[in-house]
């Protein structure tokens, strides 16, 4: 049977934009070679993405938090947005309540911030500032919003979980997920319904294996057939998986066992 490899990015794969270990980009592309597949699960989306990609060979990207599938060829498999109301509302609203926090949105095309109270757009090189203001940017987008963030510059969670509760309360239909320190916001998904959507479209039956390391990859556990976190995380997502590593090649080493 087939198996394929859902994997969490950021201090999973690599930090700050790095691989964190040679042996995972060579055992991915092991994975492969033996025909299993190898699939992005992440927050992020396809732009932020696409900047660590160059490193690792895949098949599928899961992206905002399961609202939207691509293949290789970054084909459109699934996707679901933001109204574009909804997102202006609610970045309005926040801003207008916590303008020091730093916020951020994705179009389809380009990552807008606001971020250190500076208006910027992301590039390869990371967020630079740009002239312009930023709800302005956002307030003059006609298209609806793939997904929205908020994070505090000094990393602090409580207005973070304060626009967390009153975005689940108030929208039907948008969820706010706590990733670390980063609040994202997209419609009703979860990277466990972005895993199971995905697993769904193969004609043939697929055993899905997944790693994470955060608050955001507890639905991806319960959805996947086998999950694995690592040794060095919190109790709280220690405690929902039945497997510990220390890196990702560990995992793709048991799927690969007596093959």
């Amino acid at each position: 049977m087939k198996k394929i490899l859902f994997s969490d990015i950021d201090g999973t794969l690599v930090n700050g934009n790095q691989p964190i270990s040679s042996k995972d980009q060579e055992a991915i592309k092991k994975l492969r070679e033996k025909g299993h597949y190898f699939s992005f699960c992440t927050g992020r989306n396809i732009q932020e993405t696409k900047i660590i990609t160059p490193y690792f060979e895949y098949d599928y990207l899961v992206l905002n938090n399961g609202a939207m599938i691509v293949d290789q060829q970054d084909q459109v498999l699934y996707r679901k947005q933001i109204k574009n109301e909804i997102a202006k509302e609610i970045l309005n609203e926040s801003m207008q309540k916590y303008p020091y926090l730093s916020y951020t949105f994705f179009d389809g095309k380009q990552t807008y911030g606001f971020i250190n109270e500076k208006t910027c757009k992301l590039t390869n090189e990371g967020y630079q500032e740009i002239e312009g203001d930023f709800l302005d940017i956002l307030n003059n987008t006609t298209e609806d919003i793939d997904i929205v963030c908020a994070f505090h510059p000094e990393e602090k969670l409580d207005e973070i979980k304060e626009i967390q509760q009153q975005i689940n309360q108030k929208y039907t239909g948008i969820h706010a997920t706590l990733n670390v320190v980063y609040l994202d916001i997209t419609v009703d998904c979860t990277k466990g319904t972005g895993l199971q959507k995905l697993c769904s479209l193969f004609k043939e039956d697929v055993t899905s294996y997944c790693i994470g390391d955060s608050f955001n990859d507890l639905d991806m556990f319960e959805k996947a057939n086998h999950a694995y976190t690592f040794n060095h995380v919190e109790k709280e997502i220690k405690e929902k998986t039945k497997n510990q590593v220390d890196y990702v090649y560990e995992v793709i080493d048991a799927m690969l066992e007596g093959e």
